[in-house]
């Protein structure tokens, strides 16, 4: 126990070490110039201290029905970061009632977020209004989340935080950079996908027969997903110019091209990897407890205990990735049905066929890693060595 335990602690050693140069090289690869990103506009943390008198003064009404148009709300705040922490500004929020959205006048205590534009007309810097600071609810709400994996999982739980903030890394610090500079995006995708699983699984199960069962039934799924959404992307003449932000990215100036049926093939990959990864994990585990629990164990018996054990987690994870997709494009699903009531026209739309090719690919490769999982650890654990 003590041998298993030394060697447990020197794989999650060598992991977070491998890993953390992955991520500083793949960075230092991969990242653009600041001059190449685009907006050079800093913002501010800040402190709405109070609201300065003649604001009303400042708003514009409509003439023929007397509506609110447009106000300004000048204001004093005190800086919450950069170099300036601790100094008052005197700053407007400009809000304009003939868009949708409008942000809500600020108040005295408000955490907001500043910034400072040059004004032609006065050859000077002015404080604007750049948003609300939920910076801090945003940390509240992670340190519950890794409070609550802590107290359920205690040790694991701890390499499961760890585990999330090395694929957090290896995405927007390798991946998405290497996609803004023009890298190959299937290469760079296979690397970081095989990257992720790599790291996750040894980090939290240390390198046995069960790590190893889940790595192949995971890297299997994952290519077989990968491969039907390739083909189908080309069978379907997927341009990638599917919405406005699709547009936007290609119109990105960054100096290289970026190959947008790429970029979604890529996302169809990476959305598949974590179900993926759950499925060939949950099937290892328990393939190693009917390894140490099975009097007569042989590859038939054991292979078909696996392969019951993946029915119940196809259901449920082909389910749980459909209704994934389907909730975070749930906005653009309900203004497409709304505005084209042709089934015909909407089953055509780029944006449709993308979602629909991305939810089944990653199912296919779901139902794929069942067997390939079942079959790898039938094999690994009725060997002796």
């Amino acid at each position: 126990m003590e041998k298993k335990n030394s060697n447990f602690g020197i794989c999650i050693f060598l992991v977070i070490v491998l890993s953390a140069l992955f991520i500083f090289f793949g960075n230092k690869l991969c990242r653009l110039e600041k001059s190449a990103l685009g907006s050079s506009e800093v913002y501010y943390s800040a402190t709405v201290t109070q609201i300065q008198e003649g604001s009303e003064s400042e708003s514009v009404y409509s003439s023929d029905s007397g509506e609110l148009i447009s106000e300004d709300i000048h204001f004093t705040a005190e800086l919450k970061s950069g170099d300036s922490k601790g100094k008052s500004i005197d700053a407007v929020q400009h809000i304009d009632y003939m868009y949708a959205y409008v942000f809500e006048p600020v108040e005295v205590g408000d955490r907001i977020i500043v910034t400072s534009i040059y004004d032609f007309s006065t050859n000077d810097y002015n404080w604007q209004f750049g948003g609300y600071d939920r910076t801090q609810s945003l940390i509240v709400l992670v340190l519950v989340f890794f409070a609550l994996i802590i107290a359920v999982g205690r040790a694991k739980g701890v390499l499961t935080i760890i585990s999330l903030i090395i694929t957090a890394l290896a995405v927007f610090l390798v991946y998405v950079p290497s996609i803004l500079k023009g890298m190959n995006i299937y290469i760079s995708t296979i690397i970081v996908g095989a990257f992720t699983t790599l790291a996750t699984l040894l980090l939290l199960n240390g390198a046995d027969k069960k790590t190893l069962s889940a790595i192949v039934g995971n890297l299997g799924g994952l290519v077989v997903s990968g491969i039907i959404a390739a083909i189908m992307n080309a069978v379907l003449e997927i341009t990638g110019l599917s919405d406005e932000d699709f547009v936007s990215l290609k119109l990105l100036d960054t100096g290289v091209e970026i190959d947008l049926v790429a970029v979604i093939w890529g996302g169809m990959v990476i959305g598949a990897l974590g179900a993926i990864m759950d499925v060939a994990m949950s099937i290892a585990s328990s393939m190693q407890e009917l390894s140490d629990n099975m009097e007569k164990k042989s590859f038939a018996n054991m292979f078909k205990s696996g392969m019951n054990i993946g029915k119940d987690a196809i259901g449920t994870m082909t389910n749980t990735l459909i209704l994934a997709y389907i909730g975070s494009s749930l906005v653009t699903v309900l203004l497409l049905v709304a505005y084209n009531k042709d089934l015909l026209f909407l089953f055509n739309l780029e944006t449709i066929a993308i979602e629909i090719v991305q939810a089944i690919s990653g199912s296919i490769g779901i139902i794929c890693a069942v067997p390939l999982t079942a079959a790898f650890s039938a094999f690994v654990f009725t060997r002796k060595n």
